[in-house]
């Protein structure tokens, strides 16, 4: 899957001050709108403003709330529609989680990975609690809504410097397209029977975090992502034990946006400059995030983080061991040319640097 090269202080000088506005963005919609998954309002508005590089782009910031709006919509409506009968509804869902996969690795493009969330998400919500199913299926449409809003406004504040949209340079796995989507499918239905059988939908975080190892086309991008989203949950979870720790001292509103937008500014600089690749500290911030408006909401935050990093570790980790194990029996090894990966953390270790392109 492509992924966005770290931002450059040349193209977006503002880039982190533009982050920390959007997590302020995303608690001030969920005070005001007062949604009930009001981590979503928080981390979609991050999440995709995060991943945007250079001069606004409308069809990424706006096309990419309405796109992924959609999708959960779909998935929503397919899962209440076959609910009733669980073994039409694990085939359905099995077969939306290959062809996730197969686009992902034929093209290299990330609407795919849209698609596994998505699916994984609306249908351990729609067989474990039907009645939730609405209420997420709502709360993202929310915190679409308000990405769509939020992104374009802190772009006209504070634009970029450079005119030049980035463009994206995905490229296809180097073999395997069905193969290797047929297997991160078993393993990812796997993980989410598993979840319907054994685990509260509160769990549900172990399913997504495998999503992300599984997307990368070989074993060792899959580890590689295991340990760097393993690391950033660690990360995120400090930060806002941090932020909660100071916002106790003085419990007022403007205080927690100020916390919060430090929090956002902080993870901003790391991903321009930090030692590991940006989208570490971008997943970073939006765990921070996501845990900060939990506790706001239910309270007990060092048992949210603690659950947060234990539930990560799991699911990247087996779902990046049976990926390993299976590649490694099922599939002739294949590699690019000039041995292209598109996971910074393998780029570094490879070529000694990260692609900018």
């Amino acid at each position: 899957m492509y992924v966005a090269p770290r931002p450059k202080l040349a193209d977006d000088p503002h880039f982190a001050i533009r982050l920390g506005l959007a997590a302020v963005a995303g608690f001030v919609a969920m005070a005001w709108l007062q949604p009930q998954l009001a981590p979503i309002c928080v981390a979609l508005p991050i999440g995709l403003i995060a991943g945007l590089r250079k001069a606004f782009n409308p069809a990424r910031a706006i096309g990419g709330a309405v796109a992924f709006a959609v999708v959960v919509w779909l998935m929503a409506g397919i899962v209440a529609v076959t609910r009733t009968v669980p073994m039409l509804m694990f085939l359905v869902v099995f077969l939306f989680y290959f062809v996730g996969f197969y686009v992902t690795r034929r093209t290299g493009s990330a609407f795919g990975m849209l698609v596994l969330i998505a699916a994984a998400l609306m249908s351990i919500v729609g067989m474990k609690n039907p009645a939730m199913l609405i209420i997420f299926r709502d709360g993202f449409f929310t915190g679409c809504a308000v990405a769509a809003v939020t992104i374009p406004v802190l772009y006209l504040l504070i634009p970029a410097r450079t005119k030049d949209r980035h463009e994206d340079a995905p490229r296809p796995a180097a073999g395997h397209h069905g193969g290797g989507a047929l297997i991160r499918s078993v393993v990812l239905t796997g993980l989410c029977f598993w979840l319907y059988a054994l685990l509260p939908v509160s769990d549900m975080i172990l399913a997504i975090a495998a999503v992300f190892p599984l997307i990368f086309p070989t074993g060792d991008e899959a580890f590689a992502e295991a340990a760097e989203r393993s690391w950033a949950t660690v990360m995120g979870g400090i930060a806002a034990l941090a932020v909660l720790a100071v916002y106790g001292l003085s419990a007022h509103f403007p205080v927690l946006l100020l916390l919060v937008f430090l929090m956002g500014w902080g993870f901003g600089i790391l991903m321009m400059y930090g030692r590991m690749s940006a989208s570490v500290y971008q997943f970073g911030l939006s765990v921070g995030a996501v845990l900060v408006a939990t506790a706001l909401t239910t309270g007990n935050p060092e048992m949210a983080v603690f659950q947060r990093i234990c539930l990560t570790l799991a699911g990247t980790l087996v779902a990046s061991l049976a990926v390993a194990v299976l590649d490694r029996l099922l599939l002739t090894p294949v590699k690019h040319e000039d041995h292209h990966s598109p996971h910074p953390a393998i780029q570094r270790r490879r070529f000694g640097r990260e692609f900018d392109y």
